[in-house]
């Protein structure tokens, strides 16, 4: 189940009133001060930005990048430093909008160095906090993104700045809190927004938020709830901006009409949302939108549409995470380039005194203990992962069993480890691994049934984003007592528990008879997995076969 939260994209209307610095509401009162104190090149650039503006509207964003970069190269070449922000911020968004990640936060880390030259910078660094917060979630550098949606929130109370920049902190922070499986933060922060939308009459962002309710529902699996919310945002959006069709509404019913498998609605709907995302050439939208038609169509059993839906996801989701990992090695590339600036300044201080000197010996001593400790714990990790493999190694008859399914494999690894328990625990006395536990060994017994029953039923490993707190709630469990009964009765954790699953899935996709058309990659997509990084992991731990040696050893060459 590879669905999003697909905040981000929704998110543009709030950078549009932030990033697009000296339009809107600050126009008319701008106007007369660019007139009296700037030069025919400052009007020059205002007349771009002005124009930029106008086909942002439009959502022709090629047009509006044109502008962008016109007014950039003016704004270097006469040293208009306010306005190099404003155009940087902009091609920001452009790039953001288009799924280039790398271009956005490279863009933005510019504008932030601009800006530490204006007079009034504080103001102007939200903007530019805002849009790369919205990044940081794009490429999931969640706590990076809540760290400076905070930051943003107390410079906005500090600075007296327009509402707007705080909707843009609240949704970027109910999308991180979300992805890191805290639902009710993400939740009160969605509600914060609306209200705030409905308090500055502003119906983008009302419409907005409702559609990201819908997707906390979805993800929560209610699904009429869904279908109720976007029902409403779109009678809204009628009343309100009639003739606004929003991908988003149309690609929450069409996923909601998919579990509820009404093939013919969800098409409908999916086919619209398509439409729209190609006409505004937001990639993200039109990825989910070919996952999710590939499984109406093979709802319908049209398996070639659906192939070449599944075809054209995959291809889209591969060039994605080609963007988002150049982005993160930016990222961490520029804060390096920040850290270099600051031991060279106390490095310089350091040389003036015999004090400061002592201090940079400490310094590196400490430095040569951190990485010395870094080295163990590399070591360390090494290890686990070497006894891991170990484990799965001796469990591989049971597990990978093709005469039987995984639910009884699974009960037959459970019994393995209740006998051996046993044998352990009349030689050594050891006292219980939860001694906080409540359960007794018939509980534990009847929760692992109940978990089983469940993932053979429900496929929740399917949710690439799924956490152990999400399973535990659909289960009806505290997260302690699903820790607890994994570990009890089949030596796992959670995610090696649903990585044993997917594995599973997959294995049965590529001998599948249907899926020998289907490319590696989208199969472990289909499975469950996130990347292609932890679907070659994964599977080659627990088969010590890389995916398409399995592939290949069961008849069908990797596509």
């Amino acid at each position: 189940m590879y669905y999003l939260y697909l905040y981000k994209k929704y998110l543009l209307f709030t950078l549009l009133f932030i990033g697009l610095i000296g339009f809107s509401q600050e126009r008319k009162s701008t106007t007369k001060q660019w007139l009296d104190t700037v030069s025919i090149p400052g009007l020059r650039c205002n007349a771009y930005l002005n124009k930029a503006h106008e086909y942002y509207e439009l959502r022709d964003f090629p047009v509006f990048k044109v502008y962008n970069d016109s007014t950039l190269l003016v704004a270097q070449y006469y040293n208009l430093k306010e306005v190099q922000v404003k155009a940087l911020i902009n091609l920001g968004i452009y790039y953001d909008i288009v799924d280039e990640y790398e271009n956005s936060l490279s863009l933005y880390h510019k504008a932030l160095t601009v800006c530490d030259s204006l007079p009034e910078k504080e103001k102007t660094k939200i903007s530019i906090l805002v849009n790369i917060g919205n990044v940081y979630n794009n490429i999931g550098s969640y706590q990076k993104a809540i760290k400076a949606m905070e930051e943003v929130l107390v410079l906005s109370e500090l600075y007296n700045v327009s509402g707007i920049s705080k909707v843009a902190a609240y949704n970027i922070l109910s999308n991180a809190y979300s992805k890191l499986g805290e639902q009710e933060k993400a939740i009160d922060y969605l509600m914060k927004m609306k209200n705030l939308g409905e308090k500055l009459q502003n119906h983008e962002i009302v419409l907005t938020a409702l559609d990201n309710i819908a997707n906390a529902y979805y993800k929560q699996g209610k699904y009429d709830e869904v279908i109720k919310t976007e029902t409403a945002a779109a009678q809204y959006s009628n009343a309100h901006q009639p003739g606004n069709k929003r991908a988003i509404t149309m690609l929450n019913l069409g996923m909601a009409y998919v579990k509820k498998k009404n093939a013919q609605k969800a098409i409908q709907y999916l086919s619209e949302a398509l439409e729209i995302a190609t006409a505004q050439n937001d990639k993200e939208v039109q990825k989910v939108c070919h996952l999710h038609l590939g499984r109406a169509y093979e709802l319908k059993g049209e398996y070639q549409k659906s192939l070449k839906e599944q075809e054209m996801y995959a291809h889209l989701s591969e060039s994605s995470l080609k963007d988002i990992a150049a982005a993160g090695k930016l990222d961490v590339k520029y804060e390096a380039g920040q850290e270099k600036k600051i031991i060279e300044n106390q490095l310089e201080t350091a040389a003036s005194s015999n004090r400061n000197k002592e201090k940079l010996i400490i310094g590196s001593g400490t430095a040569i203990v951190f990485l010395g400790g870094m080295l163990f714990f590399f070591i360390r990790k090494k290890r686990k992962v070497e006894k891991e493999r170990l484990r799965f190694k001796q469990n591989f008859d049971i597990l990978f069993d093709e005469n039987k399914a995984l639910k009884t494999k699974m009960k037959e690894l459970a019994e393995k480890y209740r006998e051996r328990n046993e044998e352990v625990q009349k030689t050594i006395k050891r006292g219980p691994q939860y001694k906080n536990s409540s359960l007794t060994q018939e509980d534990r017994r009847r929760y692992m049934n109940c978990i089983l029953d469940h993932m053979e039923k429900e496929k929740p490993y399917l949710d690439f984003d799924i956490s152990q707190s999400d399973l535990a709630t659909k289960l009806k469990m505290s997260t302690h007592h699903l820790s607890e009964v994994l570990n009890f009765c089949f030596e796992q954790n959670f995610y090696n528990f649903i990585n044993i699953y997917r594995v599973n899935e997959a294995q049965k996709l590529m001998r599948d008879i249907r899926y020998k058309d289907y490319k590696v990659l989208a199969i472990g997509y289909e499975a469950g997995f996130k990347s292609k990084t932890s679907f070659n992991r994964v599977f080659k731990n627990h088969t010590g076969l890389t995916p398409s040696q399995f592939r290949k050893e069961n008849n069908f060459e990797d596509a």
